[in-house]
């Protein structure tokens, strides 16, 4: 790729702790202002500083898969929450304690302590929150996954472009879920916080609705109900609503493009988004009128089959045709290279020879 430098442990550790400096920094300073002017106009006008602080953090990183993390982290769900904490909306308020409140600022979490939770009666529907050891099982199970995808990459030369597609799809959700499930362990372990899971087997689905709405990424799902769906369905109505969320995903996905390719934007981010929101909105329609009801398994077939088709033509197909993917199969066999070259440096000191 042209245009972004190699990332090497030196860039990268710096990037990393000027992040973990800034972020908590304007963390502290958004809950200051807050707390003390009024929502809207006033709230907005104060934290533009930390929107521009927030948008630049991915632009220190030389490694996409950090890119990648940092546009999610702070571009996409820190700028999103402030906008919200400025109309005294979304997750964060000014009067949290200043620990969650950096933790829910600063990560994909959503703080709910145990101890303002209200007992369920009886007539209470909302399900208990997942154990934690449920959070523990997705990390090993990705770290294991990803190893595997690693080393499998260099052999996937005779597979269909639609089957190298699915497990990029499946690199992204296991990376997703590691890095969501460990922010969620660290809310549980540092402010005794409830957890929600982020995934719900997302890589098999037999409704577009049901993919986007309760199956993929529902930290930025919440975030995008509050900011684009409610709204604008409040005023003009649910099917508006679904293409105000669609069309936001599709603004952010344009500037994760050219975060992670340096090229200008021409659209076919907002394109597949604003595709998937049309076919959402006519599913729901066709399953009103009873002209969509096929049975489970080839339910499970269609969709899935769609979705796979569609995210390979318009979604990957961009990334691919700017080396996004060979970059990031890269870094990712020189990750599990250092992990596996430090395996003698960990063993040492227990006695063990390896070879």
């Amino acid at each position: 790729m042209q245009g972004l430098a190699q990332p090497t442990a030196e860039s990268e550790l710096r990037a990393l702790a000027w992040a973990a400096v800034l972020t908590p920094a304007c963390a502290a300073y958004a809950r200051f202002a807050c707390r003390r002017l009024r929502p809207g106009r006033p709230r907005l006008a104060a934290l533009l500083p930390t929107f521009a602080v927030f948008i630049y953090l991915p632009c220190m990183f030389n490694s996409l898969h950090l890119r990648l993390l940092s546009s999610f982290f702070h571009t996409w769900l820190a700028v999103n929450k402030l906008v919200l904490l400025a109309l005294d909306r979304g997750p964060l308020h000014p009067h949290l304690p200043l620990l969650p409140f950096l933790l829910c600022a600063g990560m994909p979490i959503k703080v709910r302590r145990l101890d303002q939770t209200k007992p369920a009666d009886e007539n209470s529907t909302s399900p208990p929150p997942p154990p934690v050891a449920d959070f523990f099982r997705p990390c090993a199970r990705s770290v294991l996954l990803l190893s595997c995808l690693a080393v499998a990459y260099p052999y996937t030369g005779w597979l269909p472009l639609y089957a190298v597609h699915y497990l990029y799809c499946a690199q992204i959700f296991l990376t997703l879920d590691l890095v969501l499930s460990s922010s969620s362990l660290v809310a549980a372990a540092l402010l005794g916080a409830s957890l929600e899971r982020q995934f719900s087997t997302p890589l098999a689905t037999a409704s577009i609705s049901g993919f986007w709405g309760r199956q993929w990424n529902l930290m930025a799902v919440d975030l995008l109900r509050s900011s684009a769906y409610e709204p604008v369905r409040a005023r003009w109505g649910r099917d508006a609503g679904v293409l105000a969320a669609f069309l936001m995903s599709g603004v952010l996905h344009e500037l994760l493009y050219w975060y992670l390719t340096l090229q200008r934007p021409n659209g076919e981010m907002l394109r597949f988004f604003v595709f998937q929101a049309v076919f959402q909105i006519a599913e729901r329609w066709a399953r009103a009128t009873g002209l969509w009801r096929p049975p489970k398994a080839a339910a499970y077939l269609l969709v899935t089959g769609f979705m796979v088709v569609t995210v390979s033509e318009m979604f990957f197909g961009p990334f691919v045709r700017a080396g996004v993917d060979v970059r990031m199969t890269q870094e990712a066999r020189a990750m599990l290279e250092l992990v596996w070259s430090g395996r003698k440096h960990l063993l040492r000191p227990l006695g063990v020879v390896s070879g």
